[in-house]
């Protein structure tokens, strides 16, 4: 059993549960043991941690920049260093102070010059590590267990529901197309809106149904929709989004509407799984095609639980990784 040592800085995040804690089985399976350690805040500690890295087979840095002063720590003990990112952490999602953006630079180069691997959600982020001198970087996408997800049995309905699923900080994303929502539902008088996220969004026009998230919640809170969406800025923080909502969405058997920015561009097949319009006049349209077609759902929604159990999977995502570690 070749054992890896796994610094990440929160046992919460979704990019923990998601990118690494859902590995952790399938990997033991596979010869590998993850040793999870979250990394400390005290100096003493943390630099105490990072030494250990001498003991195992590889370290597995999850997502966190780290200063330069570890980087080095961390080069000189480890005997090879993987770095898994499925975010733009080189960058802010909102402005920040000049001293803020130099530390996320100086923290982004020390970082990019120490691993041996870069194991990014999507090609974008990838390149990006590539520009600043990473060794080698290659791309394992945001996967999801589908064995978790009840895959949805479309009907015809009077009121079909577009659902969301997110957070309070992707929220203004929803917040942009609710005008569009509304157009559509001039076409489709019983449209509604499911959100499942632990804030949501108003509309006078269009009912909205909350669901606040958990995660032993969302498979049924998932198929209360009828069509996924995923409405995207274009921007360079979210050209580093790696697309697990619609994934989830796939998973569950729902169609998706998608913005072709970054990786939903690569997961979502148009006319196969779902939608990407060209520009949002095209939403309110593309909402009501799929609203008024329940056989086009269902078709969708079944090619893309396809697409995750044959390429969006935990399975085909260890298999990945054990070849990377190995």
């Amino acid at each position: 059993m070749k054992r890896i040592l796994v610094i990440t800085n929160n046992l919460d995040q979704a990019s923990y549960r998601v990118r690494v804690a859902a590995l952790i089985e399938p990997l033991r399976r596979r010869g590998f043991e993850l040793d999870v350690h979250v990394r400390s805040a005290s100096l003493g500690k943390r630099r105490a941690m990072l030494t250990t890295a001498r003991d195992y087979h590889a370290v597995l840095l999850q997502r966190k920049l780290l200063d330069p002063s570890d980087a080095r720590l961390l080069r000189r003990s480890a005997l090879r260093i993987f770095y898994d990112v499925d975010d733009a952490v080189m960058y802010h999602a909102k402005p920040t102070g000049w001293l803020s953006r130099w530390r996320t630079t100086r923290r982004f180069q020390a970082t990019a010059a120490v691993v041996d691997h870069v194991v990014a959600g999507n090609q974008y982020l990838a390149d990006l590590f590539r520009k600043q001198g990473a060794a080698v970087a290659s791309v394992v996408p945001t996967v999801v267990d589908p064995s978790r997800y009840i895959i949805k049995q479309h009907a015809p309905t009077d009121a079909p529901r577009l659902v969301w699923i997110g957070s309070k900080s992707t929220l203004p994303y929803l917040g942009e197309i609710v005008l569009l929502i509304e157009r559509a539902k001039e076409r489709i008088p019983g449209l509604r809106l499911v959100t499942i996220a632990d804030a949501t969004v108003e509309s006078p026009v269009v009912p909205v149904e909350h669901v606040p998230w958990s995660a032993a919640g969302e498979p049924v809170a998932l198929v209360r929709g009828d069509i996924g969406i995923a409405p995207t800025p274009c921007d360079r923080w979210t050209l580093g989004k790696c697309g697990f909502k619609i994934v989830q969405y796939m998973a569950a058997g729902l169609p998706v509407i998608a913005s072709p920015i970054g990786a939903n561009a690569q997961i979502v097949r148009e006319g196969e799984t779902g939608f990407l319009p060209a520009s949002p006049d095209d939403w309110p349209a593309l909402i009501a095609k799929l609203a008024g077609d329940v056989s086009l759902r269902q078709r969708m929604g079944e090619a893309g639980r396809w697409r995750v159990e044959s390429a969006y999977s935990i399975e085909s995502a260890a298999d990945a990784w054990a070849t990377l570690l190995d």
